[in-house]
């Protein structure tokens, strides 16, 4: 029987050694052990575009790389299948790198020779700068990300039209005097409690940043006014090294999810559309494709406001070979191809847009997107999701209640739990002002942390259906404060401010996102919008006073505390909203 036993082993580990041995020498290039590989292991769809490659062809490939090349590796096997690009090979030493302009950049090198794929554009020959484009950006401040090929820039025709971009006004120093003349108006309680335990006085471990964030959420917000470790996050998220990458399971769109080296997360949204592109008018709002600068837009208007509970989101530049497809899993890699143009693209899973014809596409492999930081996880700080009251019907026959009914607000909400009591009516009041400044219309839950019960703040989440229509305001958003006649005192002050010329929150906006890697977050119509919403808000507080009769009480409160604050605007007559949702 032992015999027996060790002939098996005997026989296990030659069969072992002999299969090792012929790898080697399959990653090596001996023929016809190599194209034997390449017969078993590329996709069927892909072997004749590999085997009617020509020697001489295969060898200029080679070349294009220096010390990258070949990429006959068990990882980079897949890199040759898609057409390794020059970005991710490490490009020609003959040539310079450019910044936006042309102006060089010393120490960067790149190569514009990308593999031809059967079918494959040459660049060179429909590429067309836009030059308009170019006089926008300050060539010094954003330098072309490095890995671009010669005509790769983000701001051509892949992500840009032939739509004439206005050029900013220039302004300067508003955004700082806004937070030096009106801080924030309430105080958070020296005692309030945090959402996780802070560490032990005696751990010498020093706390990442992505940890202190997540431990500075309190009861009132999700972090405090004026701190400087969120603008160290948003530089981590930009910059931080990128470990994993996986998909975010769930959700109408693909959503990445990215591991950091120090152990962080964070969840990426890719670009979808250019910076002009509008929602379509026969597209419902539970169908629109999302958009990654409104959820960085989103940000800086919710700090802007004095809210702070949209948690930081930045943005980022990838190349989808290197920091994406090369650290993903292998669910994801499988949804990988390049496209005609030559582009490295990938589809996901997901309820909508995640079919070949919407794919993300890079150009040629370079993508921006945007990188929101993770809150706790569930099982430390578990959150309870809430129907938002005012939730549209998401269908295609059907209204909402709220839609036909001008006593919905006193009937159907004030009456019940947890809005007949304690502050969460004031935030609805507070969100719809937000929604409505950004045209989101995707409002359908909402979560708060269940540690905090009742007397804590929603957590504003999810706005990249927002920024989709500068030139239409959508005056169904504002159902709340029309059907209910209530708003925090400090909110109605906050909103005043940005209405005056020194303050104005178009010019606060735009110095506010000029700090992310990807400016111009939104153009300038956006902007625009912006003024002539917090217009519409303020005029329609005003009816509430005049109807109610307060305009001689003026607007008081018991108390600073901008959470606790009684409701200071009261009933108004109510108004049956216009269901064909007029434009202003």
């Amino acid at each position: 029987m032992g015999m027996k036993l060790k002939q098996r082993i005997i026989v296990v580990l030659a069969a072992l050694c002999t299969l090792t041995g012929v790898m080697l020498l399959m990653e090596s290039g001996v023929k016809p052990l190599s194209a034997l590989y390449d017969r078993y292991h590329l996709p069927v769809n892909q072997l004749d575009d590999f085997r009617t490659r020509n020697e001489a062809e295969m060898h200029a490939r080679r070349d294009v790389g220096d010390k990258d090349q070949p990429i006959w590796g068990a990882n980079g096997l897949l890199r040759h299948q898609l057409g390794k690009s020059a970005s991710r090979s490490g490009g020609s030493p003959q040539q310079n790198y450019t910044g936006v302009g042309g102006a060089p950049v010393p120490g960067k090198e790149y190569s514009d020779k990308l593999p031809r794929s059967s079918g494959a554009t040459d660049l060179n020959n429909f590429t067309k700068p836009r030059t308009n484009v170019h006089e926008l950006l300050n060539a010094e401040n954003h330098p072309r990300p490095p890995g671009f090929p010669v005509d790769a820039n983000f701001y051509n025709i892949r992500h840009h039209s032939d739509v004439k971009i206005p050029k900013p006004p220039h302004t300067s120093g508003k955004y700082e005097a806004l937070f030096r003349d009106f801080p924030s108006t309430y105080q958070v309680p020296d005692s309030s409690t945090t959402l996780l335990r802070p560490k032990r006085p005696g751990n010498k471990m020093k706390m990442k940043l992505w940890e202190e964030f997540q431990r500075g959420i309190n009861r009132y917000e999700v972090y405090s006014y004026n701190n400087n470790q969120i603008d160290a996050l948003l530089r981590n998220l930009e910059k931080g090294k990128i470990t994993e990458v996986d998909e975010k399971s769930g959700g109408t769109q693909v959503k990445l999810i990215l591991t950091y080296e120090d152990g962080g997360y964070s969840m990426m949204k890719p670009w979808r559309v250019p910076r002009e592109y509008e929602t379509l008018p026969d597209h419902f709002y539970f169908s629109d494709i999302e958009r990654h600068n409104a959820e960085i837009a989103a940000f800086h208007l919710d700090r802007i406001l004095d809210f702070r509970r949209v948690p930081p989101v930045a943005g980022r530049w990838f190349n989808l070979t290197r920091d994406i497809y090369d650290l993903a899993v292998s669910s994801l890699r499988r949804t990988f191809f390049r496209s005609p143009a030559n582009n490295v693209c990938f589809v996901g899973h997901c309820s909508y847009y995640c079919e070949t014809e919407t794919a993300v596409c890079g150009y040629p492999d370079m993508i921006e997107g945007s990188l929101a930081a993770f809150l706790p996880a569930f099982k430390i700080a578990p959150r309870k999701t809430w129907r938002h009251p005012w939730r549209r019907s998401y269908s295609k026959h059907k209204t909402a209640p709220w839609e036909h009914d001008v006593n919905y607000c006193e009937r159907a909400v004030k009456t019940k739990h947890p809005y007949n009591s304690g502050r969460r009516l004031l935030d609805i009041m507070d969100m719809s002002v937000f929604d409505f400044l950004i045209g989101n219309l995707d409002r359908h839950h909402y979560e708060t942390f269940e540690a905090f019960g009742n007397f804590t703040y929603p957590i504003h989440l999810d706005h990249g259906r927002a920024f989709g229509k500068h030139h239409y305001d959508d005056m169904s958003i504002l159902a709340p404060l029309f059907q209910c006649c209530l708003l925090r005192q400090s909110t109605h002050k906050r909103l005043q401010v940005l209405s005056t010329e020194h303050y104005r929150l178009s010019d606060v906006m735009r110095e506010s996102m000029a700090r992310d890697v990807i400016a111009p977050v939104v153009l300038e119509p956006h902007l625009e919008a912006l003024d002539r919403r917090l217009s519409i808000i303020l005029e329609q507080v005003q009816k509430c006073l005049v109807q109610k009769g307060d305009k001689k009480r003026g607007l008081k409160t018991g108390t600073q505390d901008r959470r606790l604050q009684r409701p200071i605007l009261g009933r108004c007559k109510q108004r049956k909203l216009n269901v064909d949702q007029r434009s202003l």
